[in-house]
């Protein structure tokens, strides 16, 4: 599905993720916490949500603790599958359900259930930069490109550093906006 990664997003990727490796843990972990309470509005209510999430790079906003922040809810983590697709397990426990794979991310174990991205609530989208807009620029492997527009009920957010918020991004025709960028 996409196209050649042009050099200019190359570009952006580099320089966007060696702001993100210069940033403390300390201060990165703080402003994670900040970022997180912003889902309270969805987060917060009763009712299970079915929510589809990634298991963060060290670089990344921290979500692992949504899962004891809000534990009343279906939490789907994605593994690397075929053709640069991902599929989504329910996990409730990534300390015994998850282990490192594709680029030492974790995933959930194959045997878990699967969830259905027709049926996600709540799809919360990584990537390197964004712009206020809801454009997106991923790490360039393309599995969400593929995802996303399967995800047809969900709404789909991404928390991001202020350092990964950019006034515009390149854009491609598959390319998905995402509804709603939350970032500091």
């Amino acid at each position: 599905m996409p196209s050649p990664d042009p050099a200019g997003k190359q570009l952006i990727r580099r320089n966007i993720l060696q702001q993100l490796r210069a940033l403390s843990p300390a201060g990165q972990e703080k402003r994670s916490l900040a970022l997180r309470q912003h889902l309270n509005p969805w987060l917060g209510r009763t009712g299970p949500l079915r929510v589809a999430l990634y298991a963060s790079l060290p670089h990344e906003v921290n979500l692992m603790p949504l899962l004891r922040e809000h534990p009343q809810h279906l939490y789907h983590f994605p593994r690397c599958v075929a053709n640069h697709r991902l599929e989504f397990h329910i996990v409730s426990n990534p300390a015994t359900q998850m282990r490192p794979a594709t680029m030492g991310i974790s995933e959930p174990l194959a045997h878990l259930p699967l969830g259905k991205p027709a049926d996600f609530d709540l799809v919360l989208v990584p990537g390197v930069a964004f712009t206020s807009r809801g454009d997106r620029l991923g790490y360039g492997g393309g599995y969400y490109d593929r995802f996303l527009p399967q995800c047809s009920k969900a709404t789909l957010v991404a928390l991001a550093f202020r350092e990964q918020i950019l006034d515009q991004l390149p854009v491609e025709e598959h390319d998905v906006r995402i509804h709603r960028i939350i970032h500091d």
